[in-house]
């Protein structure tokens, strides 16, 4: 799609001298005018966009029109008289759903427009400088500053702004952007250079013929910049999954709309069922059946979860700006942080870019090399730190008598002149320059041990000096690399200079194998693969190798980072992975590059890859809880359809508690973990994976309490969760397992996770606390339940739900929960078989994501053996809090003896082996944690103390087993289902111990 262009009055054009430039009132004229150098950026966000961005996404529109639907029920069913259906079923918690949305919104375009104010301010210390000749003087100016006309001073390393006509001088250009061809295409007088080009050699004036939107490449142009030159792995994988939910969220709704009408139509009349007489004929029915559709709709929404994903990167990337990092693009934070193999430039990366002449080997007379060396630097205006070094140490003449010049060459690997009686002036590597048996190049040999490199200068082929220069290395630069070791990225360093020079200053800052290093002058492209992954060290390497040692890396399954600074690295930072550069790099390196370092500090890549690995390791835990919720309903639209009420079993108040403490708390606090870990296997495998086991838990959750009321009165029995507990028996066992999800993320446990996972507990209860109705009770709350008798004396603190508030214990649903012992059994029995099962599905999950099924290395036993002690210890600690929990408030089921039941004896028996419980669920936990041979032996110990524990009091309790009925005596089974996995577990490790194999697990 081509671009809109405004219309400009006209302008007479000037054909200005490549010496004078245009006068400022020329200037002044084509400013007013619009013909300045200014191309509209179709990704540039005005603070109006970013709100409208946020507001109207998919998801959203999708929330505000089930909101605005239930409004318009509400509305109806007033105006027919039906008040009593708005209090009951539409109450004001139907829409407690949006209070998330707007949050996200707010607080996602708030983050949005602070992050690109600081980006962009950031941008404008980056933004590309030209050299522009006006009134006779030649001034640095942005690109954006140039107008039509304008004269442009252009040299090596530059990056053409602005379609341009060649006055005066000779370039050669890499129009690769343009053409997609990486030979370079040599420009003469009269030719145009299309902007997007890069110089590569030589220097020319040219005349601006088009600027801004008028120019051949502009779209290109911005591409080159910071138009996404990446994929994003983690937002095409969200992409995909908020395709499918959409899919989902049809079904659903069309499945629950088609059930609800059939049962409705064949069993309305039974008030038994539905509580009310329903018949498909009454609106009162439709705004119920559209009501349990809403909530279906609301549940299968992942609301927040892209948002989520943008602004906790845009969060990163603001913070790392206040580092002096610069990154170009939202998602090369991702990218970054899945680097595996960096390929470091040595010229300003290992080293600060700058060197000196230490020494110069003479084989002429002192005052001729001299005076030859003067008129050779005076013969370029390009000043490159090899260059600025020979001019510090020898001064330039730029009165020298030539005939021609000759710029430096990649391809040539040296620069010189060609004086008028037509001897030529050389200087570069002396590998290029003299024959390979020249005993003279042991000299160079000897200072490349010595990581030092040499120039060699010859004068009509006959050597005349070498000149010895030394880089200065970045004093960070040891502590970078092995920031880079310690973390699993390998480092390959690839350059232009003499290989044993490399090697050594590679050697000096610790790199690994430093010592494995090779020439590629003179290696074909299609030889590099085979050498890819065999040398750390490349040297003599031109920009056409360095881009083909990238795609070999690649084709090797690695995420390659290459770092550069100079035209010639241009192709390897396009074609790797993450491309990074200094503040002082050419325009064309900065132009192409995902990171620009702006205070040209190596060390801050560092920060960047810790962040870009905490952000994106985090969001793969946050997404998992955003599923799971959406998993659970689709799950549940198709298994609630065989039971009589159908979807109508469950209530968008049944989701808030686990929304709010669990998604909203939990995935808020597990996206802020400081981490610096690695990102291993794929984004899309690891949440769907984990996403579908924690959504399968949490529809098991809510069918469960309804199956054990159901069941039972079918088979003439009594319900084992009574009526008025089963809807707050779903909320909370939803929301449990929502907590052992966030439990099973937490492992292994720090500080940190303690924290959160103590945080979401705390709030979820909190909130229970506060509106036991709606929140426990899954309720709707409504206007009836703010109203009080005015006449009376009362006040709004004696209506229903302040009272509520302030006495949760009095609320109806706490204390019919509390008043029968089946819902603390069953809660207490679905927590001993979901923490352990969820647990060894994640460990699966996670396998399957990184592939690690298929690693024969592996020792399966020994890991299946920690999974089970590490498992069945989580369930004893469990267990033990449980029965202290039992002990103090005298609940549940206590070891009694005899006479003894509810004695100090029995209190104290019953804390003594919770603690003993508590103690050996912690060693089995610690095994799993740090395999040592010393724990592997004391675990091993202790399962069978465990086994003698429990199998000691048997005897004592099994008369209150058979009085307690079948859920104490299932809830017996399972602890020695526990015991038993506890001691395969340990007996497993002990007999099958490979400490080789048996990492710790810190992640």
């Amino acid at each position: 799609m081509s671009r809109k262009k405004t219309q400009k009055p006209p302008v007479d054009r000037i054909q200005a001298s490549p010496d004078t430039g245009l006068t400022a009132a020329q200037v002044e004229e084509r400013v007013r005018k619009g013909y300045v150098n200014v191309t509209d950026d179709p990704n540039e966000k005005t603070t109006g966009k970013i709100i409208r961005n946020n507001l109207f996404t998919f998801f959203n529109v999708v929330l505000f029109t089930i909101a605005a639907v239930f409004a318009g029920f509400m509305i109806y069913l007033h105006s027919i008289g039906r008040s009593d259906i708005v209090n009951e079923y539409f109450g004001f918690s139907k829409f407690v759903f949006l209070i998330p949305a707007v949050m996200n919104v707010a607080m996602g375009s708030f983050q949005e427009i602070k992050s690109m104010r600081v980006i962009k301010k950031l941008k404008i210390v980056t933004s590309t400088k030209s050299k522009v000749i006006r009134d006779g003087e030649a001034v640095m100016l942005d690109a954006s500053q140039i107008v039509v006309d304008d004269i442009v001073a252009l040299t090596a390393g530059d990056q053409a702004t602005a379609d341009l006509i060649v006055l005066s001088g000779e370039v050669d250009v890499d129009e690769s952007m343009l053409t997609g061809e990486a030979d370079h295409v040599k420009k003469k007088v009269g030719d145009t250079i299309l902007s997007g080009s890069s110089i590569i050699v030589g220097s020319a004036r040219c005349r601006a013929d088009k600027v801004g939107n008028d120019t051949y490449a502009s779209d290109l142009t911005y591409k080159v910049k910071s138009g996404a030159r990446h994929s994003s792995e983690l937002m095409s994988s969200i992409m995909r999954i908020i395709k499918v939910l959409t899919v989902g969220l049809c079904i659903a709704v069309i499945v629950t709309t088609v059930t609800l009408a059939v049962r409705i139509g064949a069993t309305g009349s039974n008030t038994a069922v539905w509580g009310m007489p329903m018949s498909l004929r009454d609106p009162v029915t439709w705004s119920l059946i559209v009501l349990t559709d809403g909530m279906f709709g609301i549940g299968m929404i992942p609301s927040g979860l892209v948002l989520t994903t943008s602004v906790a990167l845009m969060v990163s990337i603001s913070q790392l700006t206040k580092k002096q990092t610069l990154i170009q693009e939202l998602y090369s934070l991702e990218n970054l942080s899945r680097v595996d193999v960096i390929c470091l430039d040595k010229t300003g990366t290992l080293t600060d870019g700058t060197m000196s002449v230490f020494e110069v080997r003479e084989f002429a007379p002192k005052a001729e090399i001299e005076r030859h060396l003067r008129a050779l630097i005076g013969s370029s205006e390009d000043r490159n730190a090899t260059s600025e070094a020979m001019y510090q140490y020898f001064g330039e003449d730029k009165n020298a008598d030539y005939r021609e010049a000759i710029p430096f060459s990649s391809a040539n690997k040296y620069s010189g002149i060609i004086y008028h009686d037509g001897k030529k002036l050389l200087m570069g590597a002396p590998e290029y320059l003299l024959d390979a048996g020249d005993q003279r190049l042991d000299y160079v040999t000897e200072k490349a041990n010595e990581g030092n490199r040499v120039i060699a200068v010859t004068l009509d082929g006959e050597l005349i000096a070498f000149v010895a220069i030394e880089d200065h290395i970045r004093d960070t630069a040891a502590d970078t690399l092995r920031f880079f070791r310690e973390n699993g990225v390998t480092v390959k360093v690839i350059s232009g200079d003499n290989p044993l020079t490399v090697s050594k200053i590679a050697q000096k800052c610790g790199i690994e194998n430093a010592d494995r290093y090779i020439s590629l002058a003179g290696v074909s492209l299609e030889e590099i693969p085979a050498l890819a992954e065999n040398y750390t060290v490349f040297a003599r390497v031109s920009p056409e190798q360095k881009e083909a040692l990238v795609m070999a890396l690649q084709a090797n399954k690695h995420k390659v980072a290459m770092t550069g600074d100079g035209v010639n690295d241009i192709l390897a930072l396009r074609r790797s992975d993450s491309s990074i550069t200094f503040a002082k790099a050419t325009e064309a390196a900065k132009s192409c590059s995902d990171v620009v370092l702006l205070d040209n500090d190596f060390s801050h890549l560092k920060e960047v890859v810790g962040e870009g690995r905490r952000v994106i390791g985090n969001i793969r835990k946050t997404a998992v809880l955003y599923l799971m919720k959406s998993i659970a309903t689709f799950i549940l639209a198709f298994a609630l359809i065989p039971l009589a009420k159908a979807q109508m079993w469950f209530s968008v108040e049944n989701m808030y508690m686990l929304e709010a403490a669990v998604i909203g708390t939990g995935g808020f606090l597990l996206s802020l973990e400081p981490r610096r870990t690695p990102v291993q296997g794929s984004f899309i495998k690891y949440i769907v994976s984990q996403s579908l086991g924690a959504g399968a838990l949490g529809a098991c959750a809510v069918l469960l309490p309804i199956l054990l009321n159901v069941i039972p009165k079918a088979l003439g029995y009594p319900p084992v969760i009574a009526d008025a507990n089963v809807r707050s028996m779903m909320t909370i066992m939803l929301s449990i397992t929502g907590i052992v999800v966030v439990l099973a993320m937490c492992i292994p446990l720090n500080k940190y996770r303690a924290l959160s996972l103590s945080a979401v507990t705390f709030v979820a209860a909190f909130l229970g606390l506060l509106l036991p109705e709606a929140y426990i009770g899954g309720n709707t709350i409504g206007a009836s339940m703010l109203a009080y008798d005015k006449a009376a004396g009362q006040t709004i603190f004696d209506s229903q739900l302040v009272q509520q508030m302030f006495r949760p214990m009095n609320s109806p649903s706490v204390q019919s929960l509390l008043s029968d012992t089946n819902n603390y059994l069953v809660l207490r029995l679905f927590l001993y078989i979901a923490v352990p099962v969820f647990i060894l599905i994640s460990f699966a999950a996670e396998n399957y994501s990184r592939k690690e099924y298929k690693d024969v290395r592996k020792n399966r036993y020994f890991r299946i053996g920690r999974r089970l002690v590490l498992v069945s210890g989580i369930a004893l600690i469990l267990h033990a809090m449980l029965t202290i929990v039992e002990v103090l408030t005298g609940s549940g089921s206590v070891i009694t003896f005899g006479e003894a039941t509810g004695s100090v004896t029995a209190v104290i028996v019953n804390i003594i082996y919770a603690i003993l419980h508590l103690v050996i669920g912690v060693t089995g936990y610690l095994l799993w944690k740090n395999p040592t041979k010393k724990m592997i032996n004391l675990t091993f110990i202790a399962g069978f103390a465990l086994a003698a524990l429990t199998l000691g009091p048997m005897d004592a309790t099994s008369g209150q087993m058979a009085q307690g009925g079948v859920l104490l005596i299932i809830d017996n089974i399972e602890l020695l289902v526990i015991v038993a996995a506890y001691l395969v577990g340990c007996t497993i490790c002990h007999d099958n111990v490979h400490l080789g194999l048996a990492k710790a697990r810190n992640t």
